[in-house]
This record gives C-alpha cells, sequence and structure tokens, in this order.
C-alpha cells in the first residue's frame, strides 16, 4: 500500500474532522498516529518518538511564566503604563497598541498571550482615544504576530526543532525572517489604518492619570521577564528550562497563586503541537513529506514558488492550527523545494511564518475570535452587528493573505 499517500490524507482528514465536530486536533491526531501506526506495522516505540518532550517542555516553561503574568496582571498594567507615555495624545495610540503586541508577544509568551492583551485593552482604548476599537484590535495583533518570530517564542521553538535535523540552522533564516515579518506587518497595519478610515478620525484627548503603581509581584514577574530574556538571548540557555526556573521562583515568592496560574496554561494549544507532531512523526517516516515535496515541486518555477508557499500555508491555516499543522507540515519540505526548484530558504519560510499568521484574524480563528469576544462585551453589541463583524474579520483575513502574496512575485522577500 503507499503508505506516504495514506499518511496524507489521514492529515488532511482529521485536519477537516477537528474543524467540523470542534474537537482539539491533537487529540485526533494521536488518535489517527496510533491507528495509522499499527495498521502500517510501526512499532510502539517508534509511534511514541513522535511525542517531542523537549518542544513540550520548552513550550511549557514558557506558558508557565506567562500564565503567571496573566494571573497577576502585570503585563496588562505594563501595557497600560505603556500607553501613558503618549501623555494624552491619542494619535499615538495605534503604534503604541502595536509595540505593546509585538514587546508582549517577542519576550517570551508567543502570539497567544499577546493577542489577548491587545484585545483587552482595544475597547478602553477606543473610547478614550476616538479610534475604531476594531481597527484597534487588529493592529495590536499584527504587533503581536509580527513578534512571534523572536528567538524567544514557541513558533521559534517549533522553527529551529523542525529545521534544524534538516540542516537549516537558525542563523541562516532567523534575523532576514523577524526584519520581512516586522515590514510587512508594519505594511499591513498602516494599510489596515486607512481602510478603517483612522486618518478621519478626530481623535480625543485621553485620560492617563489614576493607574496604580505596579505591586511587588508584578515587579517581580516583570523582572523575570528581563531574566528570560537575558538569559536566553545573552547566555544562550534553553528558553523552556529559563521560564520554568524564574516562574518557579516567582511562585515561591507568592507572585501568583499556583492554583490560578495551572488554570491559566493552555493544555490545549500544548496538545495541539505534541499531538500533531506524533502524527507527523509517521508522516514523514511513511515518506508523505517527500511525496508532498514533489507534489508541489511539479506546479512551481524559481518565480511562483514562494507565493505558491505563502497560498498553501494561509489555506491551512484557515482550518487549522499554524503552529500545531501548518509548520510541521510544510517546514519539513523546504529544503527539498529549494533543491528541486532553486530557490532560497529565506522566502519560503517567511512566506510560511507571515501566511500562517494571517488567518489569525478570522472570526473562526483565535485572534479574530478574541475581536469580537472584546467587542461583545459592549452594550448594543446585537446579532446583526455580530454577523457583519464576522464577514469583516474573515474578508480582512482573506486581503491580508493576498497582500504579501502579491509582494513575494517581486521577488521583495529574497533581498536579505
Amino acid at each position: 500500500m503507499n503508505w506516504a499517500l495514506i499518511s496524507l490524507l489521514t492529515l488532511v482528514v482529521i485536519t477537516v474532522l477537528a474543524f467540523v465536530i470542534k474537537v482539539n486536533i491533537g487529540l485526533l491526531a494521536i488518535l489517527a498516529a496510533v491507528i495509522l501506526g499499527w495498521v502500517a506495522g510501526f512499532a510502539d516505540k517508534e509511534i511514541i518518538a513522535g511525542f517531542s518532550s523537549s518542544m513540550f517542555l520548552m513550550m511549557l516553561g514558557v506558558s508557565f511564566l506567562c500564565a503567571i503574568s496573566v494571573a497577576n496582571g502585570s503585563l496588562e498594567l505594563f501595557a497600560h503604563k505603556f500607553i501613558k507615555l503618549t501623555g494624552g495624545r491619542a494619535w499615538l495610540v495605534p503604534p503604541i497598541i502595536f509595540i505593546i503586541g509585538y514587546l508582549v508577544c517577542a519576550i517570551g509568551p508567543g502570539a497567544v498571550c499577546g493577542l489577548g492583551i491587545v484585545c483587552t485593552l482595544s475597547v478602553p482604548m477606543g473610547k478614550t482615544s476616538g479610534y475604531d476599537s476594531v481597527m484597534l484590535g487588529i493592529i495590536g495583533e499584527m504587533g503581536a504576530l509580527a513578534g512571534r518570530h523572536s528567538p524567544l517564542t514557541p513558533t521559534s521553538v517549533v522553527f529551529r526543532t523542525i529545521l534544524e535535523p534538516e540542516g537549516i540552522m537558525e542563523s541562516q533564516y532567523q534575523n532576514p525572517l523577524i526584519v520581512y515579518s516586522l515590514c510587512t506587518f508594519i505594511l499591513l497595519a498602516v494599510i489596515t489604518f486607512f481602510m478603517f478610515k483612522g486618518h478621519k478620525v478626530k481623535t480625543n484627548v485621553m485620560e492617563t492619570d489614576n493607574l496604580p503603581e505596579f505591586t511587588k509581584a508584578q515587579t517581580m514577574t516583570l523582572l523575570g521577564f528581563v531574566v528570560l530574556v537575558i538569559g536566553s538571548m545573552l547566555f544562550k540557555r534553553n528558553v523552556g528550562l529559563v521560564a520554568f526556573s524564574v516562574g518557579i521562583v516567582l511562585v515561591i515568592l507568592k507572585a501568583a497563586d499556583e492554583k490560578e496560574v495551572f488554570k491559566a496554561i493552555s493544555w490545549s494549544t500544548l496538545l495541539v503541537v505534541t499531538g500533531v507532531g506524533v502524527l507527523m512523526n509517521l508522516v514523514m517516516k511513511s515518506g508523505g513529506v517527500e511525496l508532498l515535496s514533489s507534489g508541489l515541486s511539479s506546479v512551481m518555477t524559481p518565480r511562483t514558488a514562494v507565493t505558491i508557499y505563502g497560498l498553501s500555508a494561509g489555506f491551512l491555516s484557515w482550518f487549522s492550527s499554524a503552529i500545531g499543522v501548518v509548520y510541521p507540515t510544510l517546514l519539513p519540505t523546504v529544503k527539498d523545494i529549494t533543491e528541486t526548484v532553486n530557490v532560497s530558504p529565506i522566502g519560503l519560510l517567511t512566506m510560511i511564518g507571515l501566511c500562517s499568521s494571517f488567518a489569525a484574524f478570522s472570526p473562526a480563528s483565535t485572534g479574530g475570535g478574541l475581536i469580537m469576544a472584546a467587542q461583545a462585551s459592549e452594550p448594543g453589541f446585537t446579532k446583526q452587528k455580530q454577523n457583519k463583524l464576522f464577514v469583516r474579520l474573515f474578508l480582512h483575513s482573506v486581503l491580508m493573505l493576498l497582500i504579501p502574496c502579491v509582494l513575494s512575485l517581486t521577488g521583495i522577500y529574497g533581498i536579505l
């Protein structure tokens, strides 16, 4: 039997099934891996080998520290104080919320934490500044997604874990990916600002008083993030181990309630990544990745390869998790594609990283869902407004995907 094709079809089926029946794709992936592995004759230890304990530890450590900041409100208060630096200049709110999203994500917690904070801030900031709070939510999320390729984030952990065994080292792509991502999202944020007619808004004078001082627990938590950055970037220590160590010390010092911290950890996200990893291990062992690579190569040219990769990443992200499905599916094919089609891996990796992010603005995804949830907290948010916002967010997601794909045809993502 053609186990390569069967393994790829299995991945497609569980992705669609998870989307339809609303079950965590990590759970379905583990079940599919067990069934596929037993039928295809893989030993149990080969199936279990797909569970990446190192990735799980890294992501759990970062999630643990992020959960502490959520539990004691340190990052949220930091964001409010950051806004205060505008001195009441409301016209600075859009770039400020972009920067907040970028910084919160880039220092380690990852995109989900950044998305949550900027969406929480978007409604009150919209009221006080006069800007459309949906626009502020989108721009803030763009900042968070731009920061997801920092060396400290879970996204970078996944990139390293998958690419290094393929011989593509972090030093080859990290800096160009960060630059391309930041520049693209700044461009898209500006486009969003004008699409929502932000330039026509007569801004209000913002109220910047009455913010509380940082508590001892919040100060210690922020210092913990400083330690994370220094330990990981300057001393090259494992991100997960540093984050875990800092988090444990903070719990011992009572910076946050241990029970609340464990409740705040996104266990479902951890299961998505590690669960899909179990299935992807069998897909690779069965030759599924090679089959996908050859299929993509057959329709690519050096001019269109980057664009086709971007569209593929964006399409997959509308129906599945970027970090759990898109990256494990497309990243292993990069080396084969670069050798077959003769293109730079930087462009391919950039488009995978960028285009897999744009689905976040869809209301069926995390980012769009958080924006809708923030808007729903406002009085007068009717069913009609909800439906209109649903369509608006999805169309915005489509547009944000198409713009970089068109830009990629010019070769702009191959300059660095």
